[in-house]
């Protein structure tokens, strides 16, 4: 299937600002007139939603594999029933967290290896065709800096399972991000998210525009 639109992802460990930066994006966006949709993952239409509700619950145990068909499952209607649509429209899509995602926190932080790029790539494949995104825009902070965000946001951040694994989970969820960004070199821009807000949100709008906006 050929499309029109720009597919663009935030990526980043847990800590790393996305859910501030996309808010920000989404008013970027608007006030240069894109025609966009934001949408997350797991999640971003029911089913996905549901099974969102599923893995990130504190009282679901689960073994690692069962959360790698889990996220996938949630990926492949996520494409289907929104992603792909906007697409083929000539929207952009911004969206947090897609394949790199399972490919650092199952791949790595489970340990599941080669396994969850197998399964992914089924999950994205439509008449033939893999759907991966223009840009990985990865919001690279340490575990340290992460966990201590989240925790300090207790009060006004949803803690999920994911949250609460050991420091040593994050920590190779971060290498195996690291490691991505230098196999998949050409589909991620790497951000220092231990910046300020204003200076991560400078660093993304430069991406933004030579995707979006080329001369």
């Amino acid at each position: 299937m050929k499309h029109s639109g720009k597919f663009i992802v935030l990526e980043g460990p847990d800590g790393s600002g996305k859910t501030t930066q996309i808010g920000r994006i989404e008013t970027y966006l608007r006030e240069r007139g894109v025609d966009f949709i934001s949408t997350r993952e797991p999640g971003g239409v029911l089913v996905a939603e549901k099974i969102r509700s599923v893995i990130l619950d504190v009282d679901n145990a689960m073994s690692g594999l069962t959360e790698c068909l889990l996220y996938a499952a949630a990926r492949r209607e996520h494409l289907m029933q929104k992603v792909l649509p906007a697409l083929e429209q000539g929207k952009t899509v911004i969206c947090d967290r897609y394949i790199m995602s399972s490919l650092s926190y199952q791949g790595y932080g489970r340990e599941l290896g080669e396994a969850v790029l197998d399964i992914n790539k089924r999950a994205i494949n439509v008449n033939g065709a893999e759907y991966w995104p223009d840009m990985n825009i990865y919001l690279d902070v340490t575990p340290e800096i992460g966990l201590q965000r989240i925790h300090a946001k207790h009060a006004g951040r949803e803690i999920n399972r994911l949250d609460l694994e050991a420091e040593e989970f994050h920590r190779r969820v971060r290498e195996g991000y690291l490691r991505l960004i230098r196999e998949y070199e050409a589909q991620f821009t790497t951000v220092d998210a231990s910046q300020s807000e204003d200076k991560v949100f400078a660093d993304i709008k430069e991406v933004l525009e030579s995707l979006l906006f080329p001369n």
